[in-house]
């Protein structure tokens, strides 16, 4: 089964001098865009940042006036899971960092949405679009059609804890401190 993963997590640079509830406007237009997709969806609550309650509560009135049967709500999954389920999503849809970060070595397609990861590196599974549901539907429906990427070390290729073992194993120890315990009198 294809899924369309989706990861939400509050823009704290989007709200400073933002009317109220913008995270609610932020989060419709997204949803909106997955409601016209109708594609199997896991979708995650929000982080605890400012801002999240705006998410949130734009999250809840969605699923209780819509009641979409194609998207399950979670709130956290253990990384095992959450990889495997990365693994399974046709395009990853939304503002956090693991569809970059995990998402490239993975090859995962992923639509970034907004600017909370402006500035951080990106590997050519990222599609950055605005919180705009057009934009987003688009975005969803060309990384879709591109499908999987080849894997980018970006980040990493999964070895870092051997090479740092290794590394540490052949560092030559040396004492730089001394510490003299006396017994008292």
């Amino acid at each position: 089964m294809r899924l369309a993963g989706f990861i939400v997590e509050a823009e704290f640079s989007d709200f400073v001098g933002s009317p109220p509830a913008y995270g609610k406007e932020q989060i419709w237009e997204t949803l909106m865009a997955l409601h016209e997709l109708k594609m199997p969806t896991i979708m995650l609550w929000p982080n605890a940042d400012a801002g999240s309650e705006d998410i949130s509560t734009g999250m809840r009135t969605f699923r209780e006036k819509l009641q979409p049967e194609y998207i399950r709500f979670y709130k956290n999954f253990p990384i095992e899971t959450y990889v495997r389920l990365m693994l399974l999503c046709a395009c990853t849809v939304g503002n956090s960092s693991a569809p970059i970060r995990e998402g490239a070595f993975l090859g995962v397609p992923a639509v970034n949405i907004g600017t909370r990861q402006e500035g951080r590196d990106r590997g050519p599974n990222v599609l950055d679009v605005e919180y705009d549901r057009r934009a987003i539907l688009d975005g969803i429906r060309r990384q879709i059609a591109h499908g999987r990427y080849a894997s980018d070390p970006l980040y990493g290729d999964g070895a870092a804890g051997p090479r740092i073992a290794d590394a540490l194993a052949r560092a030559p120890l040396s004492v730089q401190k001394r510490l003299v315990f006396t017994q008292p009198a």
